[in-house]
Parts: C-alpha cells; structure tokens; sequence
C-alpha cells in the first residue's frame, strides 16, 4: 500500500522529534565573539554546526527514497527535494543540487526545487539554466522568490530592465516585507542608485514591527541614517536564545550591510562584510549563497581592471 503525503510527512516530522528528545546534549547557549580591523570590532557567533536532528531526518529520508514498494515517483520526488533542503543546509552543495535535479525529474510540476536548483545555476555561472529553472517556478505556481532570483540573476548578466521589472513585481505582492525592502535597494541600486537611496528613504516605517521584521527594520534604519551601526550592533543579541539565531541574524546584518558600504563606495569594508556574512556558516540562508556570489564577481572586476592598466601600461 502507498504512503499517502500526510503520513510520508509525518514519518519525517517523527524522526526529528525522535532526534530532540534524544539529544540530551543540545547547546541552548551562546557567546558572543568578535573580530576587529584598527579600532572597530565587529561581533562573531560561533560557526554553525550539522544538528543531530538533520542527521537522523537524513537516514529516514534515505529509507523512504529506496521504499520501492510503498512510495511512488511524486512521493518520491518530495522525498528527495526534502533531502536536498538537509543537504543545503549542511553545506553538501553537490547531493542538495543533485537531490533538487531527481526531484523534478521525477515530477517536473513540482515547483519548488526549482528555486533551489537555479541558485546553485547562478553560483556555478550557468545563466541561461539558471533563468530557466526560475521561469518554470514562476510558472508553475509564480512562487514568490521566482521573481527575486531571477533579478539578482539578471543583474549579474547586466540586463536591467528585467531585473527592475522583477524586483518591484517581487516587492509588490508584500510591501509589509521588510527583507524585500533591502533585496530591492540591493537590485535597484546597480541600476539606478539614487532612486534606491529614495525608495529606501520614502518606505513607511512601523512603529512596532513584526518580531520577525524587527532585524530588519534595524538594518534600514542604519542605512537611513537613523541609528549608528555601534548602535545596531551594541543590541544585536537582544532577544536572541541560542548561538545559530545569532549567526543567522548576523550573516543578514553583513550582507546588506556590505552592500550598503559598497554603495557608498567603501569597497574594503564591504568586501569585509561579506567575509563575515559567510563566517557565520549558515549555509542554506540566501544572503550566505549571495555573498559567495557577490565576492566572486568582486574578484573577477579587480583583475579584470587589473589587467586592463597593465594593458594600457604596455601600450
């Protein structure tokens, strides 16, 4: 008898939880590290590590996938797209890209891999793949972060106009959504930045925000000018109950912040930022990914501009 998707979820949801209450061990705390470059210190989680919880969730996944008799090709294919999402946030770029890859294969309506699968495309340079694994998320069910992709893709291949189109349609379905704010300064600001300046300048403001926003709503208020970023990250750890909400909270803080000190012609310091970004380990948040991608394509303008004054110097 086939497993429906309810009880293929649940049987997932159950290894989890076997694997919390058997990890008596789990660390609720956390330090607060810092590195610093001549007098400014800039704060430090401690790098995340692979959870107990996504090891055993990966040995029930693997017995499911080889349950020939039990789960079909949808189920199946779930199944792997699940995997893939483990093996992202582990850091095994190769089994997630290849678990993402089997899951469409086997159900090439499932929209959702995707999205991940055409992230991998932009880090490994393969546009034109990556634009469409993005288009067929859009069309299959217009998932969101489609839009979101696709632009950041499109700016990386320098074709503005589709990367703008994208942005404000992506900003547009949720204008609450304080993270599209940034991701749209971010865009737009390659394109046009004093328009990015003004729309980031012009957003209404909360006066009590969503728990969930209020990081990010510090971060445009730096970018504003409304608050310093010793202020910013003199309160960082507010509210934060573990070590991996730090390194999460902090690989978002330098990666927009690298873009606004590059913006504001601060390379060094930017390129900083996105070292830090990285430093924090959190391997399946898009801001990481991004920053891994943006310190690629900073290196390949330096030498480029490099070579081109040593051509000039020949000449």
């Amino acid at each position: 008898m086939q497993l429906s998707f309810k009880k293929l979820l649940l049987l997932i949801s159950i290894a989890s939880l076997s694997a919390c209450s058997n990890n008596t061990n789990s660390d609720k705390s956390y330090t607060l590290e810092a590195t610093g470059v001549g007098n400014s210190v800039f704060p430090l989680a401690t790098p995340i590590k692979v959870s107990y919880q996504d090891e055993v969730k990966l040995l029930r996944i693997n017995q499911l996938i080889n349950d020939q008799e039990n789960v079909d090709n949808k189920q199946r294919a779930i199944l792997f797209y699940e995997r893939g999402l483990i093996y992202d946030r582990i850091g095994m770029s190769a089994n997630s890209r290849y678990d993402f890859t089997q899951a469409i294969n086997l159900d090439p309506t499932f929209a959702e891999p995707y999205n991940f699968l055409g992230v991998y495309q932009l880090m490994g340079g393969d546009f034109d793949e990556a634009f469409d694994s993005f288009d067929s998320a859009i069309e299959l069910s217009e998932l969101q972060y489609g839009y979101l992709h696709r632009a950041v893709g499109l700016t990386l291949v320098e074709r503005y106009d589709g990367a703008q189109s994208d942005i404000e349609r992506f900003y547009s379905l949720d204008k609450s959504d304080a993270y599209r704010i940034l991701w749209r300064y971010i865009v737009n600001v390659q394109i046009d930045p004093k328009l990015a300046v003004e729309q980031l300048q012009n957003v209404e403001h909360p006066d009590k925000p969503e728990p969930k926003m209020q990081l990010a709503w510090r971060i445009i208020d730096v970018m504003n000018g409304d608050i310093t970023e010793e202020e910013f990250f003199d309160n960082i750890t507010a509210g934060v109950k573990n070590n991996d909400e730090l390194a999460q909270r902090l690989c978002e803080s330098y990666y927009y912040l690298a873009h606004w000190h590059i913006n504001n012609n601060n390379l060094n310091k930017g390129i900083y930022y996105l070292k830090l970004s990285l430093a924090s380990n959190v391997k399946d948040f898009i801001e990481y990914k991004y920053a891994l991608i943006d310190l690629s394509m900073i290196q390949q303008k330096v030498m480029l501009e490099a070579l081109k004054e040593k051509e000039a110097l020949e000449k």
